[in-house]
């Protein structure tokens, strides 16, 4: 049997990952449905057409916008699941991670909404996320996962 033990700061780590980055899916929403009566996107289409685009710079900015909030929910649930483990060794290292994946997320939906750079390449801004991203996991795995295997 494994007990697991909850540091004292753990609150930071949970406040983060279950706190800060829904409310950044959640802001992203917001932004994204602000953006779909401009483009003249109906539901339930899910992005504008190609021609939409070329009519309407509006309809490119949607798809930028529902692209970036896309990838941020391909990517939150590992995240959040690698803050909760890498936490229960590291929460101090945890959670100024997590904040920092939050901060370029924002960086990376940011520079590809606004960013004039062509085919979305503004939202390399916020491309260290991955680094941030690969540290929480190195943290879950080799950190916490790898202690817990007993040979």
């Amino acid at each position: 049997m494994v007990s697991i033990t909850v540091p004292e700061n753990y609150g930071t780590v949970i406040a983060v990952a279950l706190g800060g980055i829904p409310l950044l899916s959640w802001i992203q929403g917001i932004v994204v449905t602000s953006l779909r009566k401009p483009a003249k996107v109906r539901y339930p289409q899910h992005y504008a057409t190609a021609e939409q685009c070329k009519e309407n710079p509006a309809a490119h900015k949607f798809n930028s916008a529902q692209r970036a909030h896309g990838n941020l929910v391909e990517n939150m649930p590992q995240t959040m699941l690698y803050m909760l483990v890498a936490g229960l060794k590291y929460p101090n290292a945890t959670a100024a991670l997590g904040t920092a994946w939050i901060v370029f997320r924002a960086l990376y939906a940011h520079g590809y909404i606004t960013s004039t750079k062509p085919n979305g390449l503004g939202r390399f801004n916020g491309g260290p996320f991955w680094l941030v991203q690969g540290a929480l996991w190195g943290l879950a795995v080799f950190g916490v996962g790898w202690e817990l295997l007993k040979f």
